[in-house]
C-alpha cells in the first residue's frame, strides 16, 4: 500500500473515516499481507464477498477503522481494530429508524461511516463480520498481530495525513 493511499477522503470541510483491511495470501502465506483501503460499509461487504468465493485464495486478517482527529477527540488520527462489523437498525430523533453499517472497535466504541454512534441508539446489530476475540476470548497471537497492526497503520495516517504534526509516537 502506498502512502498516497492513506491519504483523507474528505466529506464535505472535514476528512471522513476509512477502513483498512488487511488480506493475507493463503495458498502462499511468503507473500505476506496486503492491505486494502475501503471508504465505506458497502465497499467493505463487497470486499468480503469477492473474498468469500470458493475458488479464492485471498483471506481477511484484519479490519480497522482509521478515525480521524474531529471523531476521536484528539489531534491525530487512530486506526482501531473492528472487532464486530454489521448491518444495525438505530434510532434517529427525526425519524423512522436508520438502515446501515456500523463497525464495533477494540475499545468498545461504535462508529458508521462517518460518524459515531451511541450504543443506546442501536435498535438490532446483525454481524457480518466478526473477530474471534470480539465475545471476550483472548487469544494472545491475534491480540499481537492486531495491536501491531493498529500501531503501524495509526503511524502511516499521522505521517500522511499530518505531516507538519511531529510524530507523538516516536
Amino acid at each position: 500500500m502506498s502512502a498516497r493511499e492513506l491519504s483523507a477522503t474528505w466529506n464535505g470541510r472535514r476528512p471522513s473515516t476509512m477502513l483498512i483491511v488487511a488480506v493475507a495470501n493463503v495458498s502462499q502465506p511468503e507473500q505476506g499481507v496486503e492491505i486494502i483501503k475501503r471508504i465505506s460499509g458497502q465497499n467493505l461487504i463487497d470486499l468480503v464477498n469477492e473474498l468469500d468465493r470458493p475458488d479464492s485464495d485471498k483471506a481477511i486478517v484484519g479490519v480497522l477503522l482509521a478515525v480521524p482527529p474531529e471523531f476521536n477527540d484528539s489531534e491525530r488520527w487512530i486506526a482501531e481494530n473492528v472487532f464486530d462489523f454489521g448491518r444495525v437498525e438505530l434510532s434517529i430523533a427525526d425519524g423512522p429508524c436508520l438502515d446501515t453499517y456500523a463497525y464495533r472497535l477494540a475499545s468498545k466504541a461504535v462508529f458508521r461511516d462517518n460518524a459515531r454512534v451511541d450504543p443506546a441508539d442501536i435498535l438490532g446489530w446483525r454481524s457480518l463480520y466478526k473477530t474471534p476475540n470480539a465475545d471476550g476470548d483472548v487469544d494472545p497471537e491475534l491480540v499481537a498481530h492486531q495491536g501491531w497492526l493498529s500501531i503501524i497503520i495509526t503511524q502511516m495516517l499521522n505521517a500522511v495525513n499530518l505531516p507538519d504534526a511531529e510524530d507523538a509516537t516516536e
